[in-house]
């Protein structure tokens, strides 16, 4: 039986990787039976764009190869569709954070293809992020403060891959500072010298960094990690611990779960959901439960 699926490709992610893969996965979704129709993204965010002016009730499932950032344009443009088809994923990203919640040999491409063709589906909770100007949504996670000035600085050496981001944080390690943050949370009003929030729907940021270890893609909860003041030193000791989540019992660090959070500040902060660059706090972020599907592994 012949899957018939819109396939938004970005040849650009994992620093230009994908493009030359190109044949490979053609191959790979030829071999299981998936009738693709291949749309190129061309520039930043063309993927929310091409998904908007597509009729998705022609196809039975879509597609997303590329990155965490490829996965964050189409999400944005399809939640705003009206027809509902289950996404696959095939991760010839960067990062491919989200992947890990996907499959557990999420470092084999024909492993997703065949993900896609078996049709193994599960729900998959949507975050969503409102600033004073924009309205957006992620399926990983969105932070702000030294998160996102680790974004920054990884996507000025992103050729160097997952480097890039610890290359981020002993650069922004070096000119580190706290601020003034009011965290709204399960009805409770907190007053912190914050350095850095995420907010998680999936466990993996960064690539291999674990986040957010309790999180659960359906679970119907954000997770929001708060690490408050602390030194230089002890952020360098501690940022080993986040490729296993163990960071999260420090004691600067505080960890919550909730369907909804709110922030506000009196500094500048830019919120960087799903790697890219998009929003400044004052900012809410809740979850839509169970918003869409997406296709896992069996045993996921």
């Amino acid at each position: 039986m012949v899957l018939k699926a819109l396939c938004i490709y970005n040849p650009n992610a994992g620093s230009g990787k994908a493009g030359k893969q190109l044949p490979v996965i053609k191959e790979l979704l030829e071999r299981y039976h998936i009738d693709a129709e291949i749309q190129l993204t061309q520039f930043a965010h063309h993927g929310t764009k091409l998904v908007q002016e597509t009729d998705l009730s022609a196809y039975e499932a879509l597609i997303i190869a590329g990155g965490d950032g490829s996965f964050f344009d189409v999400l944005n443009g399809y939640m705003e569709k009206q027809v509902e088809i289950p996404i696959g994923i095939i991760p010839v990203g960067t990062g491919n954070s989200l992947s890990k919640d996907i499959s557990k040999r999420h470092d084999n491409l024909e492993n997703f293809v065949k993900i896609i063709a078996e049709g193994h589906q599960k729900y998959f909770d949507v975050g969503k992020v409102s600033t004073n100007d924009k309205t957006f949504y992620f399926g990983n996670m969105t932070g702000f403060g030294f998160t996102t000035d680790v974004t920054l600085t990884g996507i000025k050496f992103k050729l160097l891959g997952d480097f890039a981001y610890t290359l981020g944080v002993i650069f922004n390690t070096i000119k580190l500072k706290t601020y003034p943050l009011q965290m709204i949370i399960n009805g409770q009003t907190y007053n912190l010298q914050n350095t850095f929030v995420t907010v998680s729907n999936s466990r993996y940021a960064g690539g291999k960094m674990m986040v957010a270890p309790n999180a659960e893609i359906d679970d119907g909860l954000l997770d929001i990690v708060v690490v408050n003041k602390v030194s230089r030193l002890q952020l360098l000791k501690t940022f080993p611990k986040i490729f296993d989540g163990s960071y999260i019992q420090s004691e600067f660090v505080n960890y919550y779960q909730a369907p909804e959070v709110a922030f506000t500040t009196n500094h500048q902060k830019i919120v960087s959901p799903d790697g890219e660059i998009m929003g400044e706090l004052p900012v809410k972020i809740n979850v839509l439960p169970k918003a869409i599907k997406i296709f896992v592994e069996q045993s996921i």
